[in-house]
Order: C-alpha cells, then structure tokens, then sequence
C-alpha cells in the first residue's frame, strides 16, 4: 500500500480522535460554575427530569421568601455515574416535593449543584 494511501486512510481516524478530545476538553469543573465553599437547601416541586449526560438536571419550582415562584435548576453527576448507582429516568417524577442541598451558582442564577436530594420525609432520593 502507498504512503499516501495509508494516510488517507488514517484521515478519519485522526479526526475522530480530535473530535472527542475536543469534547473531553469541554467538560467544566465544578468550581468554575458553583461555589464550592458555600452551601444552601432549597425546597421545591420537580417540574423536568433530564437524566442525561453530561449532567443530570432537575427543574423545580421553588417559592421564594416573598412569597414568588421561581424556576430553579439542580446540576448531579452525569447519567452514566448516578445508573451504575442505581438510579432510573424514573427516579425522579415531574409532581414530586424534593430538597435540594448543594452549592449555589457562581453567577447568581437560580442553579445549585445539588449534594443531597430528599423528599418532604426526609427520606433520601434514589437508591
């Protein structure tokens, strides 16, 4: 087989390995978009359930001190992470009161990078 050959043959290969470093490197850390040193609870009713990668997330309503509904996101581990522990599309439904401990965002929008999920019992949140 010709040099040249070989090294048209080997385009995609090199591509596609570009292409998922190019993703790897994409991936955030935590602590470029949550506080790690701060934490707080909020409570509130589970409106979406994405589990997904690269995050799982969980929109809830969320009713403020002044008495204002507002639409919150909690960020977890990826969806690949929390199925080897157990945990289903079906885990969490759309309906369900949950609190959510975790660490607030960076930017002061209504995001928590959750810790710990429980229900209104205090019974934790997934297997």
């Amino acid at each position: 087989m010709k040099s040249s050959t070989i090294k048209l043959a080997l385009l995609p290969v090199a591509l596609l390995a570009m292409a998922a470093a190019g993703q790897a490197l994409a991936h955030h850390s935590f602590a470029a978009y949550f506080l790690t040193d701060e934490i707080i609870t909020i409570e509130g009713v589970v409106t979406e359930w994405w589990f997904q990668n690269p995050h799982t997330r969980i929109y809830l309503e969320v009713t403020n001190e002044d008495g204002e509904v507002e639409e919150w996101m909690a960020e977890g581990g990826g969806r690949n992470v929390l199925h080897r522990r157990g945990w289903t599309d079906e885990t969490i439904q759309p309906g369900t009161r949950l609190v959510i401990v975790g660490n607030p965002s960076r930017d002061g929008s209504n995001t928590i990078g959750w810790d710990s999920l429980t229900l209104e019992d205090g019974s934790a949140v997934g297997p």
